[in-house]
This record gives C-alpha cells, sequence and structure tokens, in this order.
C-alpha cells in the first residue's frame, strides 16, 4: 500500500498539464476581451472613418482641443496613434469647411495627420468647396487641397479613385463626386476602371469605400453610384465603408436594390464618427443593424485571408461599440455562401429571389419662376430658378413620365444651388398642370397645393435632394412648386442652365420596363449629391 502522500508520476503530469491549459485559458480570455486587439497577430489591422477635422475658426475648434460635443478630431485621432494599425482610411470630408490646405495644416495636421504616413483618403464634397472656412477661395477648386495634402497617395487629381492590396486584401478607393471624377454611371471612366480593376486582382477578400452612401438611416444619400455597388455586387465584394452622414450605422448584407442577401449580400457600415459632430437620424433604413449617433470613434477592421472582424471604437470615456465577425464572398462564381455571424439578436433571415431595379434620370419640360414685385413678368426663359418669401418668388417645374412598368421604388428630385440658404427650400405640389412656360406670370400661376417634402439647408454649387416618393407612383404629368419662407432670394440651376446643373427626377422602378424609354428616361448621370 502506498503512503498517502505519494502519487504517480501520470497524476503529477497530468495536473500540470492542466495548470498550464488554465492558464493559456485565462490569457486567450484576457486578449479577446480587450478592444482593438487581433487574436490572430499576423493578420493586418485598419481603421476608418470619415467626416473629421473641424475648421481652425469653428466655435468649437478650441486650438484643437475642441469641447465635449464637437471638433473631437484629436480623440479619434487618439485611437490610431501607436495602434499597430497597417492602414487608416480617411472616409471623406476628412477637413471641413472645404479642405483648404492651411486649415489641413492647422486643423486635420495635428490630429489625424499623425498616422498620414499610412492614410489612404479618398475625397468628399466638402473638399470640393470654394468658399465657407479657412483658405476657402477659388484656389481650392477641384479639391486642390486635399491632393495637396495627400499628395499621390489620393490619386490622380482628376480622378480621385485607385487601388492597392494589405495582406490577402484588395482595397478599391473611389470617387462619390461624380461630375468631378468623369461620372459613376455605367459607361463612366471610373467604372470601367474599377471592371478592369476587379478584373485583375482576383483576391479572395475586397473591400471598397468612398463617402456618400447609397443607403443609410441618416437620409443623406445619393443614388449617383448605385451603378458601382452593382459592379461590386457582381464581382463578390465583401465590405464597403461611407461617411457623410455622421453616424454610425452597420447593414445586414444585401443587394444594390437594398433587398437582403445573406448569400452573396455586401455588407456596408456608415462611420461619419470621425469628429466634426452628430447629424440626425432620420428613419430606420431596411436592414439596418446596428446605428448611433452621440459617439465618435472609429471601426476597426482585421483582415484575415478569408474573413474580417469589425470593431467599432469609441472614444475615450465613451461606451457604445459594435463588433463582429463575418467570412468573404470571393469570386462572385464560388458555390460556397458566406457564413454570416453577428452579434445582432434576431435570427438571420434568408432573401428570396428579387426583381431587378431600374434608375431612370429625367429632366423638366417645363419649369420658370415667379415675382409678385413683377406680377405680370415672365421668367420662363430664364437659367435660374428663383425662391423667396414664401409664395412671393417660387419656381414651378412640370415632369413627364412615360413608359414606365412596375412599381415606383423611390423618387428623388434633385436641385443645384447657385446660392447658399440657410433655410432650404420646400416642394409642393401643383394639381393644375396646364401652365405655359412662356406665359407663367405671378398673376395667373396655379394654386400651391401639399407639402411632399423640405431639404436640409444647403450651400452654393452644392446638390440637394428631395424625396418625392409619395407623389410620383408612375406614369403622369407631375407639376411641382419650390418655396422657401425665407426673405433671402436665392437661386437653383433650371433646365435653360449648362445641361451639368439642369434639375433631375431620378425614378427607380422595380421590374425593368418592357417598353423602350423615352429619350428623357435613359440612364444619364446624375451630378454631385448634396
Amino acid at each position: 500500500m502506498r503512503a498517502s502522500g505519494f502519487q504517480s508520476p501520470r497524476y503529477h503530469i497530468s495536473i500540470a498539464i492542466l495548470i498550464a491549459l488554465i492558464c493559456v485559458s485565462s490569457d486567450l480570455t484576457q486578449v479577446a476581451n480587450t478592444p482593438g486587439v487581433a487574436v490572430a497577430a499576423s493578420d493586418p489591422v485598419i481603421a476608418a472613418a470619415g467626416d473629421i477635422a473641424c475648421d481652425p475658426a469653428a466655435d468649437g475648434f478650441n486650438d484643437g482641443e475642441g469641447n465635449p460635443t464637437s471638433c473631437r478630431q484629436k480623440f479619434t485621432s487618439d485611437l490610431l496613434v501607436d495602434a499597430d494599425l497597417a492602414a487608416v482610411l480617411p472616409l471623406g470630408d476628412v477637413q471641413y469647411e472645404c479642405g483648404g490646405y492651411q486649415a489641413f495644416l492647422q486643423s486635420y495636421g495635428p490630429s489625424w495627420g499623425r498616422v498620414k504616413s499610412i492614410s489612404h483618403p479618398v475625397v468628399g464634397n466638402h473638399e470640393y468647396l470654394t468658399s465657407g472656412g479657412t483658405d476657402c477661395t477659388s484656389d481650392n477648386a477641384n479639391a486642390a487641397g486635399y491632393f495637396r495634402y495627400f499628395g499621390s497617395t489620393a490619386g490622380d487629381p482628376s480622378q480621385g479613385y485607385y487601388s492597392y492590396d494589405i495582406g490577402a486584401w484588395h482595397l478599391i478607393a473611389l470617387n462619390s463626386n461624380c461630375q468631378d471624377a468623369g461620372g459613376c454611371n455605367d459607361a463612366s471612366p471610373q467604372a470601367k476602371w474599377l471592371r478592369v480593376d476587379l478584373a485583375t486582382h482576383r483576391n479572395l477578400c475586397t473591400l471598397a469605400y468612398w463617402h456618400i452612401p447609397l443607403f443609410s438611416s441618416g437620409g443623406r444619400t445619393a443614388v449617383n453610384t448605385q451603378a458601382m455597388w452593382e459592379i461590386l455586387y457582381n464581382n463578390g465584394v465583401d465590405v464597403i465603408l461611407n461617411g457623410h452622414d455622421h453616424i454610425y450605422e452597420r447593414f445586414a448584407p444585401q443587394t444594390p436594390d437594398g433587398e437582403l442577401d445573406t448569400v452573396r449580400g455586401i455588407r456596408q457600415f456608415v462611420v461619419g464618427t470621425g469628429g466634426s459632430n452628430f447629424t440626425e437620424i432620420d428613419s430606420i433604413a431596411a436592414n439596418s443593424e446596428v446605428r448611433n449617433n452621440d459617439t465618435y470613434g472609429v471601426i476597426k477592421l482585421t483582415l484575415h485571408p478569408d474573413s474580417y472582424d469589425w470593431q467599432f471604437v469609441p472614444e475615450a470615456g465613451k461606451t457604445f461599440t459594435d463588433s463582429g465577425t463575418t467570412k468573404c464572398y470571393g469570386d462572385s462564381s464560388t458555390d460556397s455562401p458566406g457564413l454570416i455571424t453577428t452579434v445582432t439578436p434576431s435570427p438571420v433571415q434568408f432573401a428570396s429571389p428579387t426583381p431587378a431595379t431600374s434608375a431612370f434620370t429625367l429632366f423638366p419640360v417645363a419649369d420658370a419662376y415667379i415675382s409678385k414685385p413683377k406680377p405680370n413678368s415672365n421668367f420662363g426663359a430664364s437659367n435660374m430658378l428663383r425662391v423667396y418669401g414664401g409664395p412671393l418668388g417660387a419656381s414651378y417645374l412640370r415632369f413627364e413620365i412615360q413608359g414606365l412598368s412596375g412599381t415606383v421604388k423611390r423618387a428623388t428630385l434633385r436641385l443645384y444651388a447657385h446660392n447658399d440658404s440657410n433655410d432650404g427650400v420646400q416642394v409642393r405640389a401643383v394639381p393644375d398642370n396646364a401652365w405655359d412656360e412662356s406665359a407663367i406670370t405671378y398673376g395667373n400661376a396655379p394654386p400651391i397645393g401639399d407639402l411632399i417634402a423640405s431639404s436640409e439647408p444647403f450651400q452654393s454649387k452644392q446638390w440637394t435632394s428631395l424625396d418625392l416618393t409619395s407623389l410620383i407612383r408612375g406614369n403622369g404629368t407631375y407639376s411641382i412648386v419650390l418655396i422657401t419662407f425665407n426673405n433671402t432670394p436665392f437661386s437653383l440651376a433650371s433646365r435653360d442652365a449648362i445641361p451639368a446643373h439642369r434639375p433631375e427626377l431620378v425614378v427607380e422602378v422595380i421590374d425593368r420596363p418592357t417598353t423602350s424609354p423615352i429619350p428623357s428616361q435613359i440612364p444619364t448621370e446624375p451630378g454631385n449629391p448634396e
């Protein structure tokens, strides 16, 4: 009989192994619960956000220290410095108000500029402005300050799009300021370049990013990148990153038409939380899984060879976060669907086959403004639409829609502004279509009807969009009037302005038309979004 204190060698080995396993398990748990740490240290980690640095002259700038609610670019950049990142992706509107070179040096430079050497930016709409902030002059035309600051890293200044590889992944930077990039439609130079780039780089995992989103619960979307979405979707791209709406939002994998697709859909993130300020969450978009508009921060993506992990990392002192992992789809010809694993509590639903959607751009068949001070004058041949003081100065437009079949999914009116507006513009219905562009005056204008939509304030030389889906339900003739209750007159481009600035009605229809569209309905290239 063995003494009670004696144990066999096998017993001691077993105890040693058990203790080692407990220690290793504890270490792994600690790593897994540490924000921003990738378990697979060899896989590259990138970070991204847009809508970043306040203008140095902004009230909240405070010598770069910001205030509790805005100008937090220093604090979000603290998440990037010494974080062992492979790359940083600034998602546009990186420097307000216009991206002037001196503004970059004074605001973006001391904050996010600390990781400039690993940054791969995309240009936003604000970078193209030439008024409204530090160094905002005509010298900033064509986003000169942005391209001067970032240099060749930002791509060809006449394009603003480029691509590169990180680890096993292919990354594609696009320009959603379509008019400044030579277009975004299916036949544009950017779309042609994108097809060639995707055909050349057959990486299993691919990420694309640009500024203005196609989908967002913030409402500041633009349909002009839908053709790019189509190309990316058809080539098995996995992730899209956008900014523009100053919120964080994660979408379920979806099609370019906004239909849930867990087999090969693209997951889009809106990350406009770089530090400037927050914007409102308007109405919850389809397939939106997570939203937040009170926490600044960045999204970190760990790029594994066949999957990716995401994590929203908040600025110091904040608690909101979001994380998950998804398998890559790879080549669009693969038969293997991606495995979706997220923190979303609701069960994943599989999408049934959905009909195709076409977008058609129409132009007014008539437009004119009226003026009470000149009640008998007609302005139908003017290249502008003047608006001020409610009905004192209003602008009428008429659209004729023919040849569409199927259901109207969305109708968006797009207007190009000649001047700033602090109050935006209202669109109201006009039941009477029997007015003549060459004869309408204040004295004979048809009555103004119900409110259809209102825009946010906007700046000059920019596009603003209004949702007319409640009015445009199919083929027919539609008259509308533009009014504002601000007594300061401003003007918008009319149909007699240069072609690139004409008002546009973009109508998205489920099911492709069975008849040939009339010439004004042929898909065309929208201009710059708001």
